[in-house]
């Protein structure tokens, strides 16, 4: 992920680095303005924090929204299939070989976490720190004030989907 400083790079833009060719893909969701980059050369992502080596991400609210991010593994998840990634690079961790299985896992984690904070929502948790320690029971309490932050983008997203 690039800092705001990088405004001018755009969604299928081309850049010559160090004599390797990379693609801007665009992967807002964890925030407004991540980005990816395709090292076309060798089929891999650099993901910066949209997938990461180990765990998975926050969703940055109020920056982050998780229908974005949603479009975003589902955009990347159609580079694996295509065979135009079959590796991820994250920001953080370990470098992914399995593209697909990692795109697979993430999407039907946001799925189980949507199911997970929808159900603290209809037993009573009316904060986004009660349905963190309904929610959230196999994440270390260390992790929960960003857990919070992901609740947050789950509770406007599941808003946004029940009262659209």
């Amino acid at each position: 992920q690039l800092g705001r400083a990088h405004d001018d790079l755009a969604d299928g833009d081309r850049l010559l680095v160090g004599g390797l060719e990379l693609l801007v893909v665009a992967t807002p969701g964890h925030t407004g303005d991540s980005l990816s980059f395709l090292l076309t050369a060798e089929n891999a992502l650099l993901t910066g924090d949209t997938v990461l080596g180990r765990g998975t991400t926050v969703v940055a609210w109020p920056d982050g929204k998780l229908v974005d991010y949603l479009h975003s593994l589902g955009r990347i998840e159609h580079l694996t299939l295509a065979g135009t990634v079959t590796r991820i690079l994250p920001g953080h961790g370990p470098d992914l070989p399995d593209a697909a299985g990692v795109l697979r896992f993430y999407l039907e984690h946001r799925a189980e976490r949507l199911d997970q904070v929808r159900a603290a929502v209809v037993s009573g948790a009316r904060t986004p720190r009660e349905v963190v320690e309904v929610a959230y029971t196999d994440a270390p309490q260390a992790n929960w004030a960003a857990a919070e932050l992901s609740v947050r983008a789950q509770l406007d997203y599941l808003h946004a989907h029940l009262s659209g």
